[in-house]
């Protein structure tokens, strides 16, 4: 029996011969395609689950849920649809896909011009997983739009196609289709037989393969991620140490130099067997590319074009030992290795932006833009848009780092602009991740979460497991910013477990910094200060001097929280006495203003109103507004104890009016905290009640204990003061669960017990206060407490 030809368009399928035809010329696709096509068509009438399609066209249901949106991908490119129109095939939310085609009409076969003849037995379905060549930035997004792909990328058929050497072991070789999907592999470091002064091409060897791979649609880990694992799990294999990689493909290049001739090896190792191949050149870097080109070409993808000019391999030569000492973390190998090239070779726009980069891991983020704004005059507007958007980011993280968030935009959006049609992910999904940090910057907390599930997507494509860990870090993040510390530390914990595993320090660092601000939100002082002794370490090792500082403000806010007031001074007067004025403004305004806290916190108001005075600027209101509210606020209370009410009433209504337009809800409890302590101040103690029970819903609503407290230990002396016991013991019931680890709520209970004469429940209290006090002084408690007070010594 015949099977029936389908006319959509200007398209024919012809579903006997499984053949696709475009205005009468045969379309080149994957059978597993075709197969796919057929199917949706044939089903039109109805959604098609994915594991549906699956086991129709693969024969098995557990086929990668990439390779099935690969297939839908390659469709919807051939047919002129996207992933965002879907004119034709439309995706069904948490089922599958449906046939949407206007105009599909169903015909009986007949003779066409330019078919192909076929048998009548329908052939074998083949479990081929589709590919993702030539695929664009754009298509991708619309492949994994809504959804955040689950494990690695699907395992692809190795081909045996092509010239060269080939050799199996325990497996046969099997012809495919063209176009099988991208196979999740890594490269190791490459074993080296050759003089002392090829040492580099260990990892310079590594980097280049994997590069080459990727550029020919092969995911492939990035080199940085391979080399962290193996440096931080010396004592295991490399298989053991790669396995958070989950690499169904692990590729051992080698390099022997003999009579001036390179032979490069490259191994690749799967569950089925090995593959190797060989290549032979008196350069390394030609030969290793011709090695990478053959092994393309046996596992079934088109090696990338490339100009084998003299003067391309010295550049790529160059380049990849500066990648290979960046790699080991020799930031000064990389310098002098780019300081030693000829002029004309600095000028290369490859070595340039790598000149930028190696500035910019060092912390010297001036240096790194003038060299990018230079690069960018330099380069074409209309070519090299993959070039532009790799420096762009750069430069987007540079601004950033410098607080210029418009220009740090800027910067962004035309790198997702030029990458978004080119062949990048990872590129691509980095400058999402940055596009996200702005956003949260001017707390579009919804754009942000956005941008950050478009790069954890892009980031599984492409096989990233360290961008996959850093897009969660920036999740966590996300989540501290919407007021969510609970939700946040898992997160947190876990991207800092990854990046740990990975070996990326400095990702590791800002991870446990976060992790600390999130323990001193939920009132876990213990837990925030033994997160801040394990970055002590880290902070000495790190070669980024900028990011040093920010860790040291870290372990000097755990430190303060439990009461160690002159240990965190001690670390917060190295932040003001050796970092930069300029290029570390921000750490050191934040220094200043936790020193006014400590102050305050000592009672000594005349030092908490000077510090305030020079971290309370426009610069740290822009930067950190949150900081910036507690600094206002530590002054206008400061300002209260001294008597000056008239001046700490003009700062709360300045302190007020930003903070209305700002969109840090942290932000505004502080100013309401401000507003009900000068009621208080005034003497209006009914209206300060009122304003501190609004607070205290306010923060409730948001559920950060830290802001719970601080509004709840302000109520419940007023309360007492009025002899309303039974709201202030309502209010310390809400309180509770923090009266071990937080003098506040250890005080505050220990005056409803004096009010309501347990003297003995009171001296406990008030002595579990001033043992988590530690350096901090207590309270001034009021002529009623007090007396309350004395009763109980």
């Amino acid at each position: 029996m015949q099977k029936p030809v389908f006319r959509f368009d200007r398209f024919r399928l012809d579903t006997q011969a499984r053949e696709l035809f475009e205005d009468g010329q045969r379309v080149v696709l994957p059978l597993s395609t075709i197969d796919c096509l057929i199917y949706l068509i044939r089903h039109r009438d109805r959604p098609v689950g994915r594991d549906e399609l699956a086991a129709a066209v693969w024969e098995r249901i557990d086929v990668s849920e990439v390779s099935v949106s690969h297939a839908i991908m390659r469709l919807r490119r051939r047919l002129g649809d996207t992933g965002s129109d879907q004119r034709i095939i439309r995706t069904v939310p948490r089922l599958g896909y449906r046939w949407v085609g206007e105009g599909t009409i169903e015909e009986a076969p007949a003779a066409q011009a330019g078919s192909t003849a076929a048998d009548a037995t329908p052939a074998p379905h083949e479990p081929e997983p589709a590919a993702a060549a030539g695929m664009s930035g754009a298509r991708w997004m619309g492949a994994l739009r809504y959804r955040l792909i689950a494990g690695a990328v699907g395992v692809a058929a190795l081909a045996a196609l092509g010239v060269g050497v080939l050799r199996w072991t325990g497996l046969a070789p099997v012809p495919r289709e063209p176009g099988p999907a991208p196979v999740p592999a890594l490269v190791l470091p490459a074993e080296i037989s050759a003089p002392a002064q090829w040492e580099w091409l260990e990892l310079g060897l590594m980097d280049l393969v994997a590069s080459q791979l990727r550029r020919g649609d092969l995911a492939t880990a990035p080199s940085e991620t391979v080399v962290a694992l193996l440096e931080r799990n010396p004592g295991l294999r490399p298989v053991e140490a790669l396995r958070p990689l989950a690499a169904d493909l692990q590729i051992q290049p080698s390099g022997t130099l003999t009579r001036g001739q390179w032979t490069i090896r490259l191994e690749a190792r799967r569950p089925r067997g090995t593959l190797v191949v060989e290549s032979h050149a008196p350069d390394a870097i030609r030969a290793a590319r011709m090695a990478s080109d053959e092994l393309l070409i046996k596992l079934g993808h088109a090696p990338p074009a490339e100009n084998t000019s003299d003067a391309t391999l010295v550049r790529e030569t160059l380049r990849q030992r500066v990648n290979a000492a960046v790699l080991s973390g020799q930031l000064a190998v990389a310098r002098a290795l780019i300081e030693e090239a000829t002029p004309a070779l600095q000028n290369q726009p490859e070595i340039a932006l790598s000149q930028a980069s190696v500035e910019f891991f060092s912390g010297n983020y001036e240096a790194a833009a003038q060299r990018i704004d230079s690069l960018l005059e330099r380069l074409p507007a209309d070519r090299f848009a993959e070039l532009r958007g790799r420096a762009l980011i750069t430069l987007g993280a540079t601004r950033y780092r410098q607080g210029q968030f418009e220009n740090a935009s800027a910067a962004y959006a035309e790198a997702i602009r030029l990458l978004a049609e080119g062949s990048q992910p990872i590129s691509l999904a980095k400058a999402y991740v940055g596009r996200g940090g702005i956003a949260s910057q001017h707390m579009d907390l919804e754009a942000a979460a956005a941008d950050y599930g478009r790069a954890r997507a892009l980031y599984e494509f492409g096989n990233d497991v360290f961008g996959v860990a850093v897009v969660d870090l920036n999740l966590g993040m996300n989540a501290i910013q919407r007021g969510q510390p609970a939700i946040a530390l898992p997160i947190l914990r876990g991207a800092s477990e990854r990046l740990r595993e990975l070996g990326a320090d400095d990702a590791w660092a800002a991870s446990m910094a976060s992790t600390i601000e999130v323990e001193l939100q939920l009132l876990d002082f213990d837990g925030a200060l033994a997160t801040s002794e394990r970055l002590q370490d880290a902070g000495a090792q790190t070669g980024n001097q900028r990011q040093r500082w920010e860790l040291v403000l870290s372990r000097a806010r755990a430190l303060a929280a439990n009461g160690r007031l002159s240990e965190a001074d001690s670390e917060l007067s190295r932040i003001r006495e050796a970092s930069e004025a300029q290029a570390d403004a921000a750490v050191r305004l934040q220094a200043s203003g936790l020193l006014a806290e400590n102050a305050f916190a000592r009672a000594d108001f005349a030092a908490a109103i000077r510090l305030a005075d020079a971290a309370a600027t426009p610069e740290l209101a822009k930067r950190a507004p949150g900081d910036y509210a507690r600094v206002a606020l530590v002054r206008i209370r400061a300002l209260q104890a001294l008597g000056r009410q008239v001046q700490s009433g003009a700062e709360q209504t300045h302190l007020a009016s930003w903070a209305a337009s700002a969109r840090d809800q942290a932000a505004r409890i502080q100013a309401e905290l401000g507003a009900a302590y000068q009621f208080q101040a005034e003497g209006r103690a009914e209206d300060a009640r009122q304003r501190f029970r609004e607070v205290m819903a306010q923060t409730e609503a948001r559920g950060i204990p830290d802001e719970i407290v601080a509004a709840g230990s302000a109520l419940v002396p007023l309360l007492i003061d009025a002899d309303r016991l039974d709201e202030a013991s309502e209010v310390l019931r809400q309180l509770a669960p923090w009266v071990a680890r937080d003098m506040r709520v250890a005080w505050s209970s220990g005056l409803l017990e004096a009010a309501r004469g347990h003297s003995e429940e009171a001296r406990t209290a008030f002595a579990r206060a001033r043992q988590l006090a530690g350096e901090r002084a207590l309270p001034e408690p009021t002529r009623s407490h007090e007396a309350m007070r004395r009763g109980t010594d």
